[in-house]
């Protein structure tokens, strides 16, 4: 919406990337998780002039509820401890990934992710 076209392809996605940065911000992430097919999943980040391609494997499961807002407060944290954005937001995208894996199925909706896997023994986190 806020780059002014529908988003299909990966060249959409960067063209909505540059759209957004235009408008006076330094850095864009835009988030494919909702897109169909092999762009599932897969992120653009504009630094400058500077396309960054993000890709994580697929998790399958329906239980994705705050995935968008703890991306953000991941890649917040990460930047408060001195990460470089590129870095800060690759990280914070492996973090949401591997809480993809321990969603909760929980209620009767869509559950939400796995905040708390990093406090899961090893042996719980390797056979996920």
């Amino acid at each position: 919406m806020l780059g002014g076209l529908e988003i299909h392809t990966l060249e959409d996605m960067q063209v909505a990337a540059q759209r957004i940065q235009a408008l006076g911000v330094k850095a864009v992430l835009v988030k494919g998780g909702g897109m169909a097919g092999g762009l599932r999943g897969v992120d653009v980040l504009l630094e400058g002039d500077r396309f960054t391609v993000l890709e994580t494997a697929l998790i399958d499961t329906q239980d994705t509820h705050g995935t968008g807002c703890t991306l953000a407060a991941a890649i917040a944290a990460n930047l408060a401890q001195g990460q470089e954005l590129s870095t800060a937001v690759k990280q914070a995208k492996e973090y949401v990934t591997t809480a993809l894996r321990y969603s909760l199925r929980i209620g009767s909706g869509q559950g939400p992710v796995g905040h708390f896997f990093p406090l899961l023994t090893r042996n719980d986190a390797a056979n996920r």
